[in-house]
């Protein structure tokens, strides 16, 4: 995922990965193997604890979740974190280069394991202090529950090495989301100044919100520790309030981006979009020849959305190459040097392309398809109350029969390019 640039000499890890890499043969290993081998040597400690003490089998299987709960979560926070520093380093402007790379310095910084100590202590100082007077610790409780006066060594160093790894992924995904809060302001106070918001592209914007899914994805490993959190009341409680909290704080992160993405956007090129009537699709056939066709479409302030027979030439080349250019200009007939075009370049995805297809995506994204629907209707009234009128004039493939002849495509763009007549050469947004 290309989204920016950053320093070219410097290596942006966490302290976890600088741990990593100080232990042979670990090091010679990338992160996402050095998860797995995490994972199974927390495994085979835990069936060696089981066969070697008589440890409650509650106990045993919430730190089995517990440790897949700590894969699933450090693979979406690496993989948030190899989406950001896998980028190019030149073909960027000084404005980009400076935004995105104090963006990784906070991001990688040091103080990212600030949270998770803190929530380490916490735990550990409620694992061995009694909540009320005469209240057993959770320690206690499961020496009670093995018929033992201490717990054995070999056990306490799983029960400190699990509780670090979970807090160490629980702080650092709250730290993470904290510093895409603040990248956040940053981007809207640059999309404020009119010298600044030219640099910034909405592609730009899309792409820092797909790695930024990663780590909303990763959260919800928190839930494979439900299963612990069970052994104690409190705990779980404190879970389900630390999972509210992080899901509900990305989710704002999520839809400010949306926002800014939007903000993005040229008014000139907001209004081209409101105003036009119609576009050109270009396609690629299966025998590598382009394929172009007018077409009516709308735009919901993030996607393109155009409507077709399931049976079209269009549907049939992206089933084979799902890449799709869109061309819509402001047609000015009186004065072409007024003319203004914006060509996009993007993927799409086909809500269907028969019944059994369009019957799927009808259950899965239904509210998406009507509001479509709702959105054609509005900016073209007359058109779609004559089609109707009209459907049964018409052969059986481009009838208006929404799943059952017809289909939506949604494009999605990956680049714009802003043409205007007074000038010769593109501009890309």
């Amino acid at each position: 995922m290309k989204i920016g640039i950053m320093q070219p000499h410097k290596k942006y890890k966490f302290l976890q990965e600088l741990v990593f890499e100080g232990f042979w043969p670990i090091n010679k290993l990338s992160s996402q193997t050095n998860t797995i081998l995490l994972l199974i040597m927390y495994f085979a400690w835990g069936v060696l604890l089981f066969l070697l003490y008589d440890i409650p089998v509650s106990f045993i299987t919430a730190g089995t979740l517990g440790a897949l709960g700590l894969y699933i979560w450090t693979i979406g926070i690496f993989r948030y974190a190899d989406a950001l520093r896998d980028v190019e380093i030149e073909r960027i402007n000084k404005v980009n280069q400076k935004f995105l790379t104090e963006y990784l310095e906070d991001l990688f910084h040091p103080s990212s394991i600030i949270f998770g100590v803190f929530i380490y202590c916490g735990v550990l100082t409620y694992l061995f202090t009694p909540l009320f007077p005469h209240s057993p610790t959770f320690l206690a409780q499961l020496q009670s529950e093995m018929n033992v006066t201490s717990l054995p060594p070999l056990l306490m160093l799983f029960i400190f090495l699990l509780i670090f790894d979970l807090s160490y992924r629980l702080g650092l995904s709250l730290y993470l989301i904290f510093t895409q809060l603040r990248r956040n302001v940053r981007l809207s106070r640059y999309l404020k100044t009119p010298m600044l918001s030219s640099y910034f592209s909405p592609v730009d914007i899309r792409n820092l919100e797909g790695t930024d899914r990663f780590n909303f994805l990763s959260i919800s490993g928190g839930f494979m520790l439900i299963p612990l959190g069970l052994l104690d009341p409190i705990l779980l409680y404190l879970l389900l309030l630390y999972l509210f909290l992080t899901l509900f704080l990305s989710s704002i992160v999520l839809f400010h981006l949306r926002f800014l993405y939007l903000r993005a956007i040229p008014e000139g090129i907001l209004k081209l979009l409101k105003s036009a009537k119609f576009a050109q699709i270009g396609t690629i056939t299966t025998k590598k020849r382009p394929h172009l066709t007018p077409t009516l479409f709308i735009f919901n302030g993030r996607n393109f959305f155009i409507a077709t027979s399931n049976k079209s030439k269009k549907v049939k080349n992206l089933r084979s190459i799902n890449k799709i250019s869109i061309f819509i200009d402001s047609q000015e007939q009186k004065d072409y040097t007024k003319n203004v075009g914006l060509l996009t370049i993007g993927r799409t995805r086909i809500y269907g392309h028969d019944i059994r297809t369009g019957i799927i995506y009808f259950i899965v994204l239904g509210f998406r398809m009507i509001r479509t629907y709702f959105l054609f209707h509005r900016k073209y009234p007359h058109y779609i109350n004559e089609y109707w009128r009209g459907s049964r004039e018409l052969p059986r493939a481009w009838r208006i029969f929404p799943i059952l002849s017809r289909t939506i495509i949604e494009i999605i763009p990956e680049q714009f390019y802003l043409a205007k007549a007074s000038r010769t050469n593109l501009v890309m947004l």
